[in-house]
C-alpha cells in the first residue's frame, strides 16, 4: 500500500506539473497583456519598459523556469489587473466555487439516487423509460442554455429566486441546480445499471427466497455493492464541477474561481490564470488520490501490488 501511494503521489505531481505547463503556454497564446496595460499614447519605449518590468521581454523558456521556481515557493506573482498577489485572489474565490460544486453534487445525488434505484428495480416499466429519457436530456443540455432558461423562469417570470449574486442561500439554488443537471443524469444511469446487474445475482435471489422484504434487500445487499462505482463517479463529478463551474459562475455572477478565471483571461492576467489552474488541478489530483486509497476500504477484495 505504501509503495502504491508513493507511486500515486509521483503521478499526482507530474499531473499537476503537466496541467500548469499547458496553462502557462496556452494563456500566452491569448495575446500580449502589455497592450491592455498601456494607453494609446504610449511610445515604443514605454511599451518596452513595461515588458521589461513584467519580465515578458525574456525568452519563453526563461519565463517558464522563473515560473516553476516561483511555484515551488508558493508565489504566482502579482495580478496585472488587480495589482495584488495572485494567490490570495484565488484563495478568496475558492470557497465560493467549492460551496457551489458541493451543493450541486449533493443535489444531484439526492435526485439521482432514488431515481436510479427505482428505475433499476422496475426495469422495463414506464418509470424506467422516463428515467432514461431524463438522464439523456440531462447529459445533453448545455450549462449556459439551462442557466438562462432557469433565470427566465424562476427569476424573471415567477420572481421566486434571485438571478445573480451570493448574498444568501437563495442565491445558490439556481446555479447549483444548473450545475447539478449533468452529474444527476450520469449518477442516475450508473445507479440504474448497477441495480439491474446486482438484482440478477444469486445472493439476491437467496435473500428473496428467505423472505426478506424488497426494501431490506436493496438497502442491505444491493446498495452496498454500488459503493465503488458510486463513489468513483461522485469524485470524478466533483472534479468536473470545479472546472465546469466557469460557465455557471459567469451566468449567475457567482464570485468563484471560474468567474475570476474568465475575467483574468479577458484581461490577459497571466498570474491569476496560472494560480487558479494550479489550485484547481491540485484539488482534482488530490481528490483522485484519496479516492484510490479509499477503494481498499470500500471493498476488502481490492489489493494493491
Amino acid at each position: 500500500m505504501v509503495s502504491y501511494v508513493a507511486r500515486r503521489l509521483l503521478d499526482a505531481v507530474l499531473g499537476v506539473l503537466g496541467v500548469t505547463t499547458i496553462a502557462f503556454l496556452a494563456i500566452r497564446l491569448s495575446g500580449d497583456p502589455v497592450a491592455l496595460l498601456v494607453t494609446e499614447y504610449a511610445t515604443p519605449e514605454d511599451i518596452a519598459r513595461v515588458r521589461r518590468v513584467l519580465g515578458l521581454d525574456q525568452p519563453l523558456w526563461v519565463q517558464y523556469g522563473r515560473f516553476l521556481g516561483d511555484v515551488l515557493r508558493g508565489n504566482f506573482g502579482e495580478s496585472l489587473r488587480f495589482i495584488k498577489p495572485a494567490a490570495p485572489l484565488v484563495y478568496s474565490a475558492l470557497p465560493a466555487t467549492l460551496a457551489l460544486a458541493a451543493a450541486a453534487l449533493l443535489l444531484a445525488l439526492a435526485l439521482a439516487l432514488p431515481l436510479g434505484l427505482l428505475a433499476g428495480m422496475r426495469r422495463g416499466s414506464v418509470l424506467d423509460g422516463a428515467a432514461i429519457v431524463l438522464a439523456t436530456l440531462g447529459q445533453s443540455v448545455p450549462y449556459f442554455w439551462l442557466g438562462i432558461l432557469l433565470i427566465m423562469a424562476f427569476a424573471v417570470r415567477l420572481q421566486w429566486l434571485p438571478a445573480f449574486g451570493s448574498e444568501s442561500w437563495r442565491h445558490l439554488i439556481l446555479p447549483a441546480l444548473t450545475l447539478a443537471m449533468t452529474p444527476m443524469a450520469r449518477i442516475a444511469r450508473i445507479v440504474r445499471a448497477g441495480m439491474v446487474e446486482v438484482l440478477t445475482q444469486d445472493y439476491i435471489r437467496t435473500a428473496r427466497a428467505k423472505g426478506l422484504p424488497g426494501g431490506a434487500i436493496v438497502l442491505r445487499h444491493a446498495l452496498p455493492n454500488l459503493a465503488i462505482p458510486l463513489v468513483t463517479i461522485l469524485a470524478l463529478d466533483f472534479g468536473t464541477l470545479l472546472g465546469g463551474a466557469v460557465v455557471t459562475e459567469t451566468i449567475f455572477a457567482w464570485p468563484g474561481v471560474g468567474r475570476l478565471v474568465v475575467q483574468a483571461i479577458q484581461s490577459r492576467d497571466y498570474p491569476v490564470v496560472q494560480a487558479a489552474v494550479f489550485y484547481l488541478a491540485t484539488s482534482v489530483v488530490v481528490l483522485n488520490l484519496v479516492l484510490d486509497v479509499l477503494y481498499a476500504r470500500l471493498d476488502p477484495r481490492i489489493r494493491y501490488a
